[in-house]
């Protein structure tokens, strides 16, 4: 329950916090090493970024890309309605891609990654930075090029890549 509480304060911060102020709004200073052991495991990953300790919000979850899909372990959901409004939900034409986060399926996927109590946006905002398909295309120019050098010499934990980390900024 404790690790669900710490994924939506994450997510609710643009799914990365600095480790000391994450200790202070959810627990404070007093029980640091049990946030250190809350925080060892496939669900957050621990980031030095220019001398301070951040922790990231990660998951194996992702959209499933197919538009018809018979038992996969992604969620079945719109790139568009994930974002916030889906075209093809307004007037006569309807998506082929689903719009209800709470399917049968999506649920499943949900509580097995103990993900069932974000809101449509932290969900997002997880998603965004774990799944590179949601993602705008990478522009490769001189500017994406430092930036990618700058953010690689940081000791960031592989699982925000790169290619990734440049995405956001191009």
């Amino acid at each position: 329950m404790a690790q669900q509480v710490l994924l939506k304060v994450i997510c609710n911060h643009q799914g990365t916090l600095d480790y000391a102020y994450l200790a202070d709004i959810v627990c404070g200073a007093d029980i640091i090493c049990a946030l250190d052991k809350l925080v060892e495991n496939d669900v957050f990953s621990i980031a030095v970024c220019n001398g301070n300790k951040r922790i990231i919000a990660k998951t194996k979850v992702r959209r499933c890309r197919a538009q018809q899909c018979d038992g996969c372990n992604d969620l079945h959901l719109c790139k568009s309605y994930l974002f916030g409004d889906c075209k093809n939900s307004r007037g006569r034409r309807t998506c082929r891609f689903g719009h209800d986060l709470h399917s049968e399926h999506n649920s499943i996927v949900l509580r097995e990654h103990k993900l069932e109590t974000l809101s449509r946006q932290e969900l997002r905002q997880l998603l965004l930075q774990n799944d590179n398909s949601l993602l705008p295309p990478v522009r490769a120019n001189r500017f994406n090029f430092e930036i990618c050098l700058c953010i690689s010499n940081f000791s960031f934990i592989r699982s925000v890549t790169d290619s990734h980390s440049v995405s956001h900024v191009s």
